[in-house]
């Protein structure tokens, strides 16, 4: 009867203790995990600043592009109008 005791005893022991383990891993886990976690956190963070940044200087440069491509419309038909203008003939003409 005592014997008995003692194994039961010993066997609860056993899984207590490996419970408390488990539990002692589990939580280690959950740490490495909620750094892992952390740190894509972070790196998404910085991911989507650097989009939103290119983002910005690419609308810039597509504003300047536009603007650059309007001064030139505006040259070359600025230009076509001098070129007519200057198809006359004006060699025999009186001052």
């Amino acid at each position: 009867m005592v014997l008995k005791r003692i194994i039961i005893a010993t066997v609860l022991s056993l899984f207590v203790w490996q419970g408390v383990a488990d539990a002692a891993s589990i939580s280690t886990r959950v740490r490495i995990l909620e750094s892992k976690v952390a740190k894509q956190h972070k790196q998404i963070k910085s991911s989507v600043e650097s989009q939103k940044n290119s983002a910005a200087k690419v609308d810039k440069s597509l504003a300047k592009m536009q603007a650059l491509e309007k001064k030139l419309a505006k040259l070359l038909k600025d230009e076509k109008k001098g070129a007519s203008a200057e198809r006359t003939d004006k060699r025999y003409a009186f001052p």
